[in-house]
């Protein structure tokens, strides 16, 4: 049954994914388009030199619950969309905007989304097989003192049992997105905005209060994201030399 449990588990997701930005996420916050200026026009000159099949441009009213920043492309095939939020409007310059922008950017660019979503349906069907196999192993009931095999226990049991699995498989998962991240920097960077993205990162990670700088293996294992001190290390690197066309 696991495979169906999964395929539907993914078609759920995916379902989600399509519907979410359009339809459920426009009845909590208000979208309008970005106005005409330097601002949009920079953004759209971007989209064009890379070949970025943009279709609208969104400003998204993200102060009315908090004032964390930032901005993000989603749609699929000829018709992508870019949303910046409001906040980021009024923390950052145009320049710093258009390189957040253009590192989100190199998440299209690179595939980065296709990789994650692929590799959440791997550690999800790596979840029902184990599952399947392990509720009508009679051994596992016996080995806890149970002479029936009731589902319910045999879910708890395997929650138990599948924890050092997942700790193996969620730390597979951060290093994965974290080198997302370094890349999506470089990307930036490369596109000549090195500068610009370093010193919004640093404007955005005081103002969403992050740890600039936790402990180098705490943060390996439980961040999805690099420490700022990490990443700017990286943007720095003169090995990732910015382009100069």
């Amino acid at each position: 049954f696991y495979l169906y449990a999964w395929a539907l588990l993914a078609a759920v997701q995916l379902l989600i994914i399509v519907i979410y930005p359009t339809f459920i996420q426009p009845m909590f916050n208000k979208f309008s388009p970005l106005p005409e200026g330097e601002l949009r026009t920079a953004i759209e000159a971007l989209a064009s030199r890379l070949g970025f099949p943009l279709k609208k441009l969104y400003v998204v009213d993200g102060s009315k619950r908090s004032s964390h920043s930032n901005a993000y492309v989603f749609g699929f095939f000829k018709s992508k969309r870019i949303v910046v939020f409001d906040t980021l409007i009024e923390q950052c310059t145009t320049e710093e905007i258009v390189a957040i922008i253009g590192h989100e950017l190199g998440h299209w660019k690179k595939n980065h989304v296709l990789r994650m979503l692929s590799a959440v349906q791997v550690q999800t069907f790596v979840v029902f097989f184990a599952f399947s196999h392990f509720i009508g192993e009679e051994a596992m009931y016996r080995s806890f003192g149970m002479e029936t095999m009731p589902v319910l226990i045999g879910f708890m049991f395997f929650q138990y049992l599948y924890q050092p699995l997942d700790s193996l498989l969620t730390f597979a998962s951060n290093v994965m997105s974290r080198k997302h991240e370094f890349e999506a920097d470089a990307f930036s960077k490369k596109l000549g905005y090195g500068k610009e993205l370093a010193s919004s990162l640093i404007k955005l990670q005081i103002e969403n209060k992050g740890n600039m700088n936790p402990d180098p293996l705490y943060s390996a294992y439980h961040y999805s994201h690099p420490p700022l001190v990490e990443r700017l290390n990286a943007i720095n690197d003169p090995e990732v030399a910015p382009k100069t066309e």
